[in-house]
This record gives C-alpha cells, structure tokens and sequence, in this order.
C-alpha cells in the first residue's frame, strides 16, 4: 500500500475537519425533482472513450470510470462539461466499471477488476493518488460510510478499509467452500454491510449442495450477524442473491425468478418468496428478474416480458407493464414517481437506444428519447437523476438530459 505524504495526510486531516466528508451507498429516490417533459441533449462530454461506467456527484463534479482497456477515472465539471482530469494507475490495468466512493477529498475506486488490478484512491482535485490495496473482485464496487470503505478482493473476501489512509480494519473470507465465482458487491447502511457469501448446506440438509446464502456483517468489526439461505423449489442449491436493496427495515433481492425479503435485524423471511412465471417466446417458463431499486413504496425491477412493481410490505405484485427488455442491459433509475428505463414497452418505441420515463403513480409513459449512434445495436448504460435531468453514458458520450 502507498504510504500518505504528510501534505497529503494535513489536507485530509482538514478536509474532515471541514466536515466535508460524503459517503456514497445506496440512492434515495426522494432526492431529486423528476424530469417530466420530453428532454432535449443539453451537454455532451467526450472523455475519449467508447465506454463509461456510472457517475457519481459530489461538489457539483461528476466522477465516472470507463470499464474497457486503460480507460481510467474521469472528473468532469457538471456545470460546463470539462474535463478536469483523468487517472489512469501506473503499473496495473486502468478499467474502471463501478461508481466511484467520495470520501471527503477523495475519490476511491476499483480498478482492473477483470485483471490484476487494485482499490485506488485520489486527491477530488488534482486526480494525484493517494493510496492504493487490495485487489478488487470483478462485480465488486467500493462502498463508503462513515469513515470506512468496503470491497470485495478477488479472493472473495470482505475488506473494511480505513477510508482516509486505505489501512485494513478487518477482513471476513465469503467463500468457505472451494470454487465457484466471487459474483457479489457490498452494500452498507446503518453499521451493516450486505454481501453474498458461500457456503455448506445448514445441519439437518444431507445431501444438499453447497450453495450461495446472503449475509449481515458488523461494519465496525466484520462479525457476521447472521445468513440467510433463500430457498427455491427449482434449484437445490437455492437461489443465487442479488445485490439487495436495503430500506429501514428490510433486504429485498431478487434471486432468480423470485423476490425476496427479510427482516433486516434477524434474517428472517417477511413474507413468502414471490416467484414469476411468464409466457416468454410463445411457452409459460420461469422468468428471470433483474434491476431490482427502490420505488418509494415499491419495488421495481424487469423480467425479459415485463416492467413489474411489487410492494414492499407484502411482495404482491402492485403494476406490471409487458413489454422487452434484456437483462443484462438494464438501466433503472427513480427520481419519485418517475422511473427512468431503457427497453421496449408494449406500444412504445423499442430498444437499442430508447430511453423512457414512466409515471409510476399513474402508469402513464411521459417521453421516450433515442440517439442514433454509430452502433445500431448500441444501448444507454447507467443513469443518475438530478434535479430536472439525468446523467446518462451513451456511445462515446456522457450525456446531459433536461427540459428544453
């Protein structure tokens, strides 16, 4: 790990004390004004690469990654769209596919997540880094709160990292079984962190598999607090967790063609697995359901025939719009009641590269918006709402979206 320059370590160290620091988990969708009329491109940055990750927003600069080659960590001025500064690390591979963590005067990301690669952070405002560790797992982002950043390493372990220095706190193995992919991402609130570990089958079980169970830790110490096996009749090895969605009370995830909720203090089921079977290329099978995020109220993700909203107390099934979509292109985001989506709804225009806004307290479509590209097939990628607009990655681009 790269020791902190003592000017580097004063200017933290009164940074903090400026109490500027920003921890970057889960988004409120109560957070920002919907964007309700049809937009029209405000701005357009090219940071010169084809791709881009999602972005985060801190002091009014926008951070963002690209996933591909050396791209690098990118800071953009939000008011006018310039490039402040771009990073791209000495001696390991410069992809960066997750949102970045902002903490205080730094911006940690992971990087190489597909090669060795490291968790780097640097200065917010000159792009210089400031400390390096562990190497990242592949679907790991880096998640803040408090003074601590977590991650997962390619070894499927679970890193608390002082957050200022990169020192470990403590670490906790995922993985207690031999094989299978390291697939899971932290995600903090209120002094628990949520990840998906790997383990025996519970006393009582012979016969059954090894499988994938989500589990709380301690975000203080690392002590587990408890793991939850989310059972499926389909799959003796139980359905495989999700990143969940975590609200004051409950972790909500998706786990194959199901939605799960437990009590956030014990682990407990709140009510019975909801499991989706659709008519998908003309025969009734199990439907996949991916891009769970918080509706207020609901929760909304996608299966590859419909947009569909299940409310939070009891899973029953609120709305479901049909439609197309792809799994592993979702782009969902909320700012209440809109929902911002890109996929073929039943009668509106059709992906690629068709975003929609959808008034969820009336089931209303507000606008679709496309952008040709020079990939016919090319599709958005990660949306961030704020006030009056949205962030959206597109080909080569990040864009701005607002009211004309």
């Amino acid at each position: 790990m790269r020791k902190l320059s003592h000017v580097c370590l004063l200017f933290l160290l009164f940074m903090l004390a400026l109490g500027s620091r920003q921890a970057i988990a889960q988004t409120d969708p109560r957070a920002v004004q919907p964007l309700r009329l049809v937009p029209v491109e405000k701005m357009t940055v090219k940071p010169g690469v084809r791709d881009l990750g999602p972005a985060v927003l801190a002091g009014g600069m926008l951070y963002l990654g690209g996933p591909t080659g050396q791209a690098g960590l990118f800071a953009i001025d939000a008011a006018t769209g310039k490039l402040r500064w771009t990073f791209r690390p000495a001696t390991i591979n410069g992809s960066v596919s997750t949102r970045p963590a902002i903490f205080g005067a730094l911006v940690i990301a992971p990087y190489g997540a597909a090669h060795p690669g490291a968790v780097i952070a640097v200065s917010a405002a000159t792009g210089k880094e400031v400390w390096r560790t562990v190497d990242p797992s592949a679907d790991s982002a880096v998640v803040a709160e408090g003074e601590r950043v977590f991650v997962v390493s390619k070894d499927c372990t679970l890193h608390a990292l002082a957050a200022a220095t990169g020192q470990e706190q403590w670490k906790t193995p995922l993985r207690f079984v031999p094989g299978g992919a390291c697939t899971t991402s932290p995600v903090v609130r209120d002094g628990t962190v949520y990840a998906q570990i790997m383990a025996r089958a519970p006393e009582g079980t012979a016969g059954w598999p090894d499988a994938r169970y989500i589990a709380a830790f301690d975000s203080a110490t690392g002590q587990e607090r408890w793991r939850h096996r989310p059972l499926h009749p389909a799959n003796r090895q139980g359905a495989e967790p999700r990143t969940p969605v975590v609200t004051e009370g409950a972790v909500y995830f998706a786990g194959e063609n199901a939605l799960y909720a437990l009590d956030r203090a014990t682990g407990q089921p709140l009510f019975a697995p909801v499991f989706l079977r659709r008519v998908i290329n003309g025969r009734e099978r199990m439907a996949t359901l991916d891009g769970l995020i918080d509706g207020g109220s609901t929760l909304v993700g996608a299966t590859e025939v419909s947009l569909i909203a299940f409310d939070k107390g009891s899973g029953r099934i609120v709305w479901e719009l049909p439609g197309r979509f792809r799994p592993a292109r979702l782009s969902l985001a909320v700012a209440l009641p809109v929902l911002y989506f890109q996929g073929g709804l039943d009668g509106a225009p059709d992906f690629p590269g068709t975003l929609h806004a959808l008034d969820m307290s009336t089931g209303t479509r507000l606008w679709s918006f496309t952008r040709r590209t020079k990939d016919p097939d090319w599709s958005f990628g990660a949306i961030l709402p704020v006030d009056g607009g949205l962030w959206v990655d597109a080909y080569a681009a990040l864009l701005k979206l607002q009211s004309p």
